[in-house]
């Protein structure tokens, strides 16, 4: 952080929280609570009398003041403001949780807590507010100012503060002079990770009303101001406020429900997909038995065609042959039959005189051998 920035940085929440309090007409008995942060944490922050932090780890997100941490700068030459490249730099950042209550002493709990908030300046800055604002503070200025930042290493490579896995803080490096592109680890912050781990893992007071003057000139006023709030969604070491966590019941409710209602919709278009593919497949069978049916009945009118050419044709032939002998009996005259009566009776009056003379000429033939033998 610049030198010129840190200076007037008590004058400044002063200076925003009177022109704040003009811009939106507020009374001066309502003055001392109207500071509005991006946050919105003016209303609990004026209305407690403890306000506790506890550290949740190193956070790998973007920065606020781009040129003094070794990131592109905001504009050009001609004034061509580089956004894209400004919303791409990040930056190792301190995450911690705050919890504010009504009583004289700091609790953090469940029901006095607030949200998380992420440093916008990095760990160097968050050093150098505790050190400023807070007189007992075990780390300062003066135990991070010699870490790099985004500086050329002896390597090739460009160092700078960085976040391990586990959320502490890690000196990592870079291949490019804006330190956008993470190689690996060079070195762990042991000392500072300790200074995390003995002191702000646990419920560490910022602010008392019985000590400090008001809550706008104390430590706590300093790191919030100079933050910003994040939630789960933004990281894992970020927690939920319950207004979150109602809003994202709800979203999730209504997510479940359009994702039933698109279920619904999918099931009853399978649904009239199968009943679409029964009806066709049921129309095909119908052809299907139709068809074959109407064959076997031609093949068996054929058979019955057949059959009945078959009788008429028999028929036709008895019946000719019937005619015809009765034709051929009607043709014959009696004469004729007498004619064939008389030839019978030849033929059967000669047949018995050959046989009576054949019998004859036995006799003899017998009578003959008798006499020569006597």
């Amino acid at each position: 952080m610049s030198a010129g920035r840190r200076l007037p940085l008590a004058g400044t929440i002063a200076a925003s929280r009177l022109a704040l309090a003009a811009a939106w007409g507020s009374s001066s008995s309502s003055s001392s609570s109207s500071i509005y942060y991006p946050h919105q944490a003016s209303e609990w922050m004026y209305d407690s009398k403890t306000i506790a932090m506890k550290v949740e780890g190193c956070v790998w997100t973007t920065t606020d003041d781009n040129e003094d941490v070794g990131c592109m700068q905001d504009g050009s030459n001609d004034g061509t403001t580089y956004w894209y490249q400004m919303a791409m730099c990040r930056r190792a950042q301190v995450a911690y949780s705050v919890y504010a209550a009504d009583s004289s002493s700091a609790t953090c709990t469940t029901g006095t807590f607030k949200g998380t908030y992420v440093t916008q300046d990095g760990l160097a800055e968050f050093a150098y507010l505790m050190g400023t604002y807070d007189s007992y503070s075990p780390i300062s200025e003066e135990k991070v100012g010699d870490l790099p930042m985004c500086e050329a290493g002896s390597n090739g490579y460009y160092l700078s503060v960085g976040c391990a896995n586990d959320g502490s803080f890690t000196i990592d490096e870079f291949s490019d002079q804006y330190c956008l592109k993470r190689v690996g680890t060079y070195s762990y912050l042991n000392d500072i990770n300790n200074i995390f781990k003995n002191y702000f893992h646990s419920c560490y007071k910022i602010y008392s009303s019985q000590t400090d003057a008001s809550v706008a000139y104390s430590t706590a006023g300093a790191l919030i101001s100079g933050s910003k709030s994040c939630t789960a969604l933004d990281n894992p070491l970020c927690q939920n406020t319950e207004r979150i966590n109602s809003q994202a019941k709800s979203t999730s409710s209504l997510a479940s429900t359009g994702h039933s209602f698109m279920n619904f919709n999918v099931a009853n278009r399978a649904k009239y997909l199968l009943g679409s593919l029964c009806l066709v497949g049921s129309v095909i069978m119908f052809l299907g038995i139709l068809f074959t049916n109407r064959r076997k009945r031609r093949a068996m009118m054929h058979r019955k065609m057949r059959a009945s050419r078959a009788r008429r044709s028999s028929s036709k032939r008895s019946t000719s042959r019937g005619v015809e002998s009765s034709r051929r009996s009607k043709s014959r005259t009696p004469g004729d039959s007498s004619r064939s009566r008389s030839k019978s009776r030849a033929r059967s009056s000669g047949r018995s005189s050959t046989d009576k003379a054949r019998s004859s000429s036995k006799k003899r033939i017998s009578d003959d051998e008798g006499g020569v033998y006597a």
